[in-house]
């Protein structure tokens, strides 16, 4: 009978140990939690940064935060807020650096809570999605902030050398000698002006053409390249020259350096790393992210 009454009440022990795995928001969201950190909440304004994986019931992969190498911010919000957050931000909460939870969504309630717009009519709705989410520690926002901003500095001097490599084997292959700048520009003068070059400040009038290194032509002033490279554009009409005030014209950084080594009349192709034109943006479908940018320029006039 003993032996019946300590089984029983290891039962019970088990039973409660299990059921306390599984936690609720204030707002019902349920979830379970696989290893326990260290209690630590995130205040107001601080940045829980997290892993997670996100699989469907038929074990499909969709996400994995692993992949990318850095875990992903979420911010919590003041208490205010808290009243109206979905069942994920409310667990946000709750959790601490160390813990390690997973819970179960509907696609529909993924697409309105996490990205915010409707079920895509290529998805089955009536899959069932689940997060395991772990905590790596909690960031004040400054430092986080800050931290972004080296990480992506770093990532900026390394694309700068990996464009700056692709140009100067480029030029070598085609045979062109250009001149070299300290900032990773490459330029050709193709034909001298007169007078002194343009210097920051001054207002200059130009035309342009742009394209890439593989030779796709995207932009140009001049209404015939235009039409012979194929990028005429009505609504451009008229096709004029383009003004622009050294260091002060919202160009690109290229572009302010380029017009530096000009003088009016001049001529001149310029190949400029993405860093200096326009970095990991995909600007159209001719200039994707870290594209590398050449410009035939005419300086025009300098003022």
């Amino acid at each position: 009978m003993k032996i019946t009454n300590v089984f029983f009440a290891a039962l019970v022990v088990i039973s409660a140990a299990c059921s306390s795995s599984e936690k609720e928001t204030p707002n019902g969201f349920k979830y379970t939690v696989l290893a326990a950190g260290d209690g630590t909440t995130a205040k107001p304004g601080q940045l829980l940064m997290v892993n997670f994986v996100l699989k469907d019931s038929k074990d499909s992969l969709w996400s994995d935060s692993y992949k990318g190498g850095m875990s992903v911010p979420v911010q919590i919000l003041d208490s205010l807020s808290m009243t109206t957050e979905n069942g994920l931000m409310q667990m946000f909460r709750m959790l601490s650096p160390g813990d390690s939870v997973s819970c179960t969504l509907g696609v529909p309630e993924f697409f309105k809570d996490v990205v915010g717009a409707g079920v895509p009519p290529n998805v089955d709705s009536t899959l069932s999605l689940t997060y395991t989410f772990k905590v790596d520690k909690i960031v004040e926002y400054q430092e986080f902030q800050a931290e972004q901003e080296k990480a992506f500095a770093e990532k900026q001097v390394k694309q700068l050398q990996d464009d700056i490599a692709a140009i100067d084997k480029f030029l070598a292959e085609q045979g062109i000698a250009a001149e070299k700048m300290e900032s990773g520009l490459r330029y050709v003068i193709t034909k001298p002006g007169k007078g002194n070059n343009a210097q920051s400040g001054q207002a200059t009038t130009v035309n342009y053409t742009g394209y890439t290194l593989d030779g796709k032509y995207f932009d140009s002033s001049v209404k015939k390249i235009a039409e012979e490279k194929g990028i005429y554009n009505p609504q451009r009409e008229p096709y004029t020259p383009f003004d622009v005030t050294i260091d002060q014209t919202g160009v690109i950084k290229g572009w302010h350096e380029a017009l530096k080594v000009m003088n009016k009349g001049s001529k001149a192709t310029f190949y400029i790393p993405s860093p200096l034109a326009y970095g990991p943006r995909k600007v159209s479908n001719e200039i994707n992210e870290n594209q590398i940018l050449v410009f035939d320029i005419e300086m025009l006039d300098v003022k």
